[in-house]
């Protein structure tokens, strides 16, 4: 009910922004069927390329089907919970229950978020200069003053939490497992070409998803913009403090989608399906399948 309540209100802020409301809804009433089909499919392959991911982390996978159950309910888990911790401990504990050392799944849950980071980051930094439409702002170098200020109190941060015995305990459990598991995964290059390929699978599906949202609604976008705006709007969204980037995730893509071209009514019922196919409809499905997991002792 807080979810729904919270969609209302977020919609109730967003959709005035665009000023043309009335043309939303009425492209809303004349989407595409076809198209919207092949959205809920994109938003089906992120859980594949997750599942794909997560199974190149440890050197005895489980199954497809049951990762990719687990990838389903562990999204469920991540949207419901601060900073995403859902997804950490629902995909280590299901990697235990499939006979995993706790080390080697920890490590391999850290990994995978590091390599979807600095993937997300990577393909961010070198896409966004082939894209001129998007007009970004001028970012203007800091001045030295505010550099240095900066560099000390993030080293000052640093000290104070490894200074700390109990912090610098955890700091260390957490860290020397997935130290020790980077050498592995990088000594096997298919391992590590795979985890990257599926961390870039995913941005591609979402990407899938949305160019079929737009078509069902008559508009269109190079791949390139929909992507760049896509992972920009990812970024906002994982900063934002409501659950799974609710309303600053839809504020970032249709912003995105008028600095391309797209008329503001199709953009907003193009970002409203998107977000109902990758959003609301895995929310219940991985409500269901965490439960029927914690019965199988799956997790």
């Amino acid at each position: 009910m807080l979810l729904v309540v919270v969609l209302g209100f977020a919609v109730h802020l967003l959709l005035p922004q665009v000023a043309e409301l009335r043309q939303g809804l009425q492209a809303l009433r004349s989407g595409r069927w076809p198209f919207l089909i092949v959205t809920v499919a994109g938003a089906a392959l992120v859980f594949v390329a997750s599942a794909w991911m997560v199974r190149a982390s440890v050197s005895s996978p489980p199954s497809w089907g049951r990762t990719i159950v687990i990838q389903v309910a562990a999204g469920f888990a991540s949207t419901v919970t601060p900073a995403g911790f859902g997804w950490f401990g629902v995909t280590q504990s299901s990697l235990q229950h499939a006979g995993t050392e706790a080390d080697e799944a920890q490590a391999a849950t850290g990994l995978n978020l590091v390599l979807t980071v600095v993937s997300h980051v990577g393909l961010l930094v070198v896409l966004l200069p082939f894209l001129p439409a998007l007009h970004l702002p001028r970012i203007t170098p800091p001045a030295r003053r505010i550099a240095v200020d900066v560099t000390v109190v993030v080293a000052v941060v640093a000290g104070l939490l490894v200074w700390i015995p109990r912090t610098r305990r955890r700091l260390l459990a957490s860290l020397v497992p997935v130290l020790r598991q980077v050498p592995t995964v990088l000594r096997d290059p298919r391992r590590s070409v795979t985890m990257i390929a599926g961390a870039v699978a995913q941005n591609l599906a979402y990407t899938l998803a949305l160019m079929a949202s737009l078509a069902a609604f008559g508009a269109s976008a190079p791949v390139l913009g929909v992507l760049v705006v896509y992972m920009i709007a990812a970024t906002v969204a994982a900063i934002s403090p409501t659950p799974g980037g609710l309303g600053a995730m839809e504020a970032a893509l249709i912003a995105g989608f008028t600095r391309l071209g797209v008329p503001g009514g199709e953009a907003v019922a193009a970002v409203l399906a998107f977000r109902i196919a990758t959003f609301w409809l895995p929310l219940p499905l991985g409500a269901w399948l965490l439960r029927r997991a914690r019965r199988r002792v799956w997790v």
